[in-house]
């Protein structure tokens, strides 16, 4: 058994590393700056309250941690356009106080960033890692400042650190981006005015959860960046098929196309991920969509 600290507690991705970690009986702690209580379903992990940007806080909460996991961000083009200077705070100086807190206790950093900063890629090849950044907003910024940040130090200064890059990530908890079950679960009509034939390369929260962890835990990470996504383009119209087919008479109408607010990218390769922390997403976007619906009921 291992401590854990994870922070941005309160949000969908921290609290399903969670559930994963206390479900292998390691001990928890989850850092948040607020704890709105109509969004926390996970009871059995400590809670720490304090702000990223707090380098003295950061520090005295990692103590007696094997490693950090770190879901904290102002996440998102939209919320990230209304305030650029918080986001690079949060996101960037937030990141590198963690970084120090790690560096200071002797934990490692699983560091989460976005397949978003690769920018728009047309021709939907697949992304490796090793392919040339091309941020498109504030947010993809930020993280990729996040990143090389992270990079630097690691080889700098031998710090234990990684970086993640996640995809359209699903799942219960989701607050950011239009993923259709919850509000086809709730009866509601949905009409989406482009995009039906867009891309995206889904990530259930569940497979990212598990891909953190097994990286939080693994013996070593000999990369500074790893892609965790589901790997696999679907498009948009197959998405609300996979939600008609789960609540039926599901209201959902899209216009076809390709949709210009959203990344176009490939998918991403996952063997990195593979070959250096044995991870390989378990679900599917019909699996995912499933589960996700089960474990609504579940607590509805």
């Amino acid at each position: 058994m291992v401590r854990l600290l994870i922070t941005g507690g309160s949000g969908m991705v921290a609290q399903h590393v969670a559930e994963a970690a206390i479900g292998q009986g390691h001990d928890v702690c989850l850092a948040d700056v607020s704890w709105p209580e109509d969004r926390m379903w996970v009871r059995l992990a400590d809670r720490a309250s304090f702000d990223i940007r707090d380098k003295t806080a950061c520090i005295d909460s990692s103590r007696d941690c094997a490693a950090i996991v770190h879901c904290a961000a102002v996440v998102g083009p939209v919320r990230s356009k209304v305030d650029p200077l918080f986001t690079l705070d949060v996101n960037v100086t937030g990141t590198a106080n963690l970084l120090e807190a790690a560096f200071a206790t002797g934990a490692r950093l699983v560091n989460v960033s976005t397949a978003t900063l690769y920018g728009n890629r047309p021709d939907l090849a697949p992304l490796d890692e090793t392919d040339p950044a091309d941020p498109l907003t504030v947010y993809d910024g930020t993280k990729l400042m996040g990143e090389t940040w992270c990079a630097a130090h690691r080889r700098t200064y031998g710090s234990d650190v990684a970086s993640f890059r996640t995809g359209f990530v699903y799942g219960r908890g989701n607050q950011i981006g239009e993923y259709l079950l919850p509000r086809a679960m709730a009866g509601e009509a949905v009409h989406e005015p482009a995009g039906g034939g867009h891309p995206c390369d889904f990530t259930y929260v569940v497979d990212l959860a598990e891909a953190l962890l097994a990286a939080a835990l693994a013996p070593t990470l000999p990369n500074t960046v790893y892609n965790v996504t589901g790997g696999v383009l679907r498009r948009r119209d197959e998405l609300a098929a996979a939600v008609r087919a789960l609540v039926p008479g599901a209201e959902i109408t899209q216009a076809s196309g390709i949709d210009p607010a959203r990344h176009l990218r490939g998918a991403a390769r996952l063997d990195r991920a593979h070959a250096d922390f044995g991870w390989t997403p378990r679900f599917t976007l019909e699996t995912g969509l499933a589960d996700w619906r089960e474990r609504v009921l579940a607590h509805s």
